[in-house]
């Protein structure tokens, strides 16, 4: 069936202010774009936008998709703003079941001004209770926990973590990057029956969103990679995209895996090193508000050498997170030295840090940059402190990016951050912290649709609303102005030609 979308205004994205008056979709193709009377012919069936507007549809192109799914269903511990507060709710809602988990909490914005430790909930002594930091790379264990997981202050730290510990060398309860594992590996795993529903519960919500799509990197978390996979499979059938970016531990292991136009699999995802906020991101100089600290290096240079060398033999491009501009130089070292095939391009997540000399290096590479505007609104202002005014000229320097001409792409992170492409959009247009990295409305957007799609080398397929290009679209009730993005609400999700999500009237 051809189906002519029209009476509204449709944004290709191929320019600012670029727009067509009709679309003639089939197939979950577009066929043509152009006017109304010329389509209208060819058309079996139309739907009206009812003067809505079109755009591309928007795909966030950084997040965990089980973690947002899980966010959606525990307790969420980002809007808690005392320490007192999350010990009486995590008391209320812990079970009889050995291990009770959630995440979200943040020292940056608790009264406190203090990370949790294990002193704080060690009331709780039948139920072994671990609370992830909201940036995933810290954790905090009760001594149940610890017991449970066989940790004693005898144990090392492990290459690429940190135990923590007090003043006097005692347990503090807290574990930083690779040093989570210790406890997390103790934890029950997830059934495939248990991942459908988180699954699904997800797909409805980032549907409701505009979202049309994601990159997510679920495959090394939940027992074998077959479970989440299987999973995924069973969830996801045609009306939502899913590029999945393959974690170094299983990426050998999933090279035999197929992709489809609605799950695909991508590049080997690797992390170098942690964040701002638990000041595990790997700066070359100390955090100024932690002298002598200058982050945590994930992976031995050796080790690092040999993920590289171990996606490139299989001609294969890296997806690396590296938040910290020590990371991004010693990532760089090695996509100069072991280069990535023609054709394809190395991703750079995140890059909050950066300095001329890497901004330099990294355009005469290819690589495309993976964004998260919506970082700027959650790290201002505490990170003026940990980075101090001499490293902020190119720190979450999204302009200035996209200015010396690099292909980037926006994400939200979630569940760090909130799955909402249109706070997204509004943090790179309307960012007061950094007012000369502001974006126009046309750029954010890109982000989102052009820009997702460059992240996977998919620009000539996805991200524009042209003919031979996926229809996969966003319907909001109101153009995007710099002031009016967060009142603007979305009316339908389109995936492959088909209605996916409609706002109930």
């Amino acid at each position: 069936m051809r189906t002519l979308w029209t009476n509204g205004k449709i944004f290709t994205m191929e320019a600012e202010d670029k727009f067509v008056e009709a679309i003639l979709v089939e197939d979950g193709l577009i066929l043509h774009t152009g006017l109304e009377k010329d389509l209208l012919p060819l058309a079996n069936n139309v739907e009206s936008l009812d003067g809505c507007v079109m755009y591309p549809g928007f795909v966030d192109s950084h997040i965990h998709l089980i973690g947002h799914g899980e966010k959606l269903s525990y307790l969420d511990l980002s809007t808690f703003s005392s320490i007192n507060q999350i010990k009486e709710t995590i008391a209320s809602h812990i079970t009889n079941e050995e291990w009770y988990m959630t995440e979200g909490w943040d020292d940056n914005k608790l009264e406190e001004g203090r990370p949790l430790t294990c002193t704080d909930i060690d009331f709780i002594t039948e139920t072994a209770v671990v609370l992830k930091r909201v940036c995933r790379h810290v954790l905090v264990a009760n001594t149940a926990a610890m017991k449970l997981a066989g940790i004693s202050k005898e144990t090392p730290n492990p290459v690429g973590g940190v135990i923590g510990r007090d003043e006097k060398g005692e347990l503090n309860g807290l574990f930083y990057d690779e040093a989570q594992s210790l406890i997390t590996e103790h934890i029950p795993l997830p059934t495939t029956s248990y991942l459908k529903n988180i699954i699904s519960s997800s797909l409805k919500d980032l549907k409701s969103k505009g979202i049309t799509g994601v990159h997510s990197e679920d495959m090394a978390y939940y027992g074998h990679y077959e479970v989440p996979l299987q999973a995924y499979r069973e969830v996801v059938q045609n009306d939502f995209r899913v590029h999945l970016l393959r974690h170094h531990d299983v990426f050998e292991q999933m090279q035999g895996e197929e992709s489809s136009s609605f799950i695909e699999f991508g590049a080997m995802k690797i992390f170098v090193d942690g964040s701002l906020g638990g000041r595990t991101a790997l700066l070359g100089e100390d955090y100024t508000d932690e002298p002598g600290n200058k982050g945590v290096e994930v992976h031995s240079s050796e080790k690092l050498v040999n993920l590289v060398k171990l996606a490139r033999s299989y001609n294969e491009n890296i997806a690396v997170h590296v938040i910290g501009d020590l990371a991004v130089e010693k990532i760089l070292d090695l996509i100069e030295e072991y280069p990535v095939t023609d054709g394809k391009k190395d991703r750079l997540i995140h890059v909050n840090v950066l300095r001329p000399d890497l901004v330099k290096r990294m355009k005469k590479l290819p690589v495309v940059l993976d964004l998260q505007p919506i970082f700027v609104a959650s790290d201002f202002p505490w990170v003026k402190e940990r980075l101090g005014p001499s490293r902020l000229q190119w720190a979450y320097a999204w302009k200035s990016l996209l200015e010396q001409g690099f292909d980037c792409s926006g994400g939200s992170d979630s569940p760090i951050e909130l799955a909402d492409p249109l706070i997204g959009i509004d943090a790179a247009v309307n960012n007061s912290y950094l007012p000369e990295q502001e974006l126009t409305v046309f750029e954010a957007v890109s982000l989102y649709t052009s820009g997702s799609a460059k992240a996977i080398g998919r620009e000539c397929k996805r991200g524009l609303i042209l003919p031979g290009f996926d229809a996969d679209f966003t319907i909001l009730d109101n153009k995007l102005e710099k002031d009016n993005i967060l009142s603007t609400s979305v009316v339908k999700t389109v995936v492959a030609g088909e209605i996916v999500y409609q706002k109930e009237k």
